[in-house]
């Protein structure tokens, strides 16, 4: 074992809510960062107040802990644009942030929450996952965690992943999908997930990995954990989302999914999704703040109907293609998906036929009930 990669990520200071300072997990966390300086109360209101005003509090935050109890509804639907085919995926709220600091993170827009969010009532989550489960007990549930943080980036720290297991392996009508762009799979290893879960990596080609995933995983690294999972019998998900058409493009995506086909067993592939770089406006201007000006933010977009800046339909259709083709040379029965494209761009790219949201349900579905 690498003992640097399970060490977790630095954090130098954890805040605690007052009504988060009794739950079990505030304890476990601070039991595992004993050297951290912790602050309550006033003095944790204050120094949020001082972080914002910072000139990029957003790097500073990245080694803040706060915890805190999330309220409200813990599942939730993937937040979708009607233009789009959607999913259906739902997406469990574990918390907000991430100790990495990729140059196109989306989560740069989210100004007000620069410190790392850890939700600690765990127990309240289980059971609101209960509850969505038994009150519609005839759909598959496919959950997610990793929307707007790391699925495994802070587990070191938390150790949560293990408990979302090892309640999910129980569950008859529910997976559970794990998102990372880290290699911290150790401790899953030892849990039987009974074909429930899938562990999915964000991947990327070698030279957008290297130069814009700071902090994240080298690919090698997380293939490694890819085929340390599968052997415990783990499914498998790889998402290319962002994909950047960088010059070469086509030969760095395409040598990272031959990667991808020597180090896994196609077999136990879940999905593969591909999603062209988009996004809202504002984060151009706060990643050039942050890191100068990055080219493939000014690539020829054009706003497309969910507000956020997208390439032409044409040029996306172009790179899936390309994409898809080399992924079902080495195995054709792969499940591809396009993350937030329309029937059209699917059937141009894909050759296939997914006209609405419930289309790519059933394929998607089809996946859990196979696996």
């Amino acid at each position: 074992m690498n003992g640097h990669a399970h060490m977790g990520f630095p954090i130098d200071e954890v805040w605690i809510d007052e009504d988060a300072r009794d739950e079990p997990l505030t304890g476990e966390i601070l039991r595992r960062l004993p050297s951290c300086r912790v602050r309550t109360g006033q003095d944790a209101i204050d120094a949020y107040e001082r972080l914002i005003l910072e000139s990029d509090p957003f790097r500073h935050g990245k080694r803040i802990l706060r915890l805190i109890r999330h309220r409200g509804a813990f599942v939730k639907p993937c937040p979708g644009t009607k233009e789009h085919v959607c999913c259906g995926l739902q997406i469990l709220h574990i918390g907000q942030g991430c100790p990495m600091d990729c140059r196109y993170c989306a989560l740069q827009a989210y100004f007000n929450r620069p410190a790392l969010e850890v939700f600690v009532n765990v127990d309240e989550m289980l059971d609101g996952l209960r509850q969505r489960l038994t009150t519609d007990p005839n759909r598959l549930h496919r959950i997610c965690t990793g929307e707007f943080t790391d699925s495994l980036a802070l587990d070191p720290i938390t150790d949560l992943a293990s408990k979302l297991v090892h309640f999910f392996c129980q569950q008859q009508n529910a997976s559970l999908e794990i998102k990372t762009k880290t290699d911290f799979v150790e401790p899953l290893l030892d849990l039987d997930p009974r074909g429930r879960v899938v562990l999915s990596f964000s991947m990327n080609a070698a030279e957008i990995a290297s130069n814009e995933e700071r902090g994240a995983a080298s690919l090698k690294r997380r293939l490694q954990a890819a085929a340390q999972a599968q052997k415990k019998g783990y499914l498998l998900g790889f998402h290319f989302d962002p994909i950047i058409p960088f010059p070469g493009w086509e030969q760095g995506y395409g040598r990272t999914i031959d990667r991808i086909f020597r180090a896994v067993d196609p077999q136990g592939i879940s999905w593969i999704s591909l999603g062209i770089l988009r996004f809202v406006p504002e984060l151009k201007e706060i990643a050039r703040a942050r890191f100068g000006p990055l080219p493939y933010f000014h690539d020829g977009f054009v706003r497309g109907l969910d507000g956020k800046q997208r390439l032409p339909a044409q040029r996306r259709i172009e790179i899936y293609q390309k994409l898809g083709d080399r992924i079902r040379t080495h195995a054709p029965e792969t499940r591809i998906y396009l993350c937030m494209e329309s029937p059209y761009v699917w059937k141009r790219a894909l050759d296939m036929k997914i006209g609405k949201d419930q289309d790519l349900i059933e394929y998607l579905d089809q996946a859990m009930r196979d696996g």
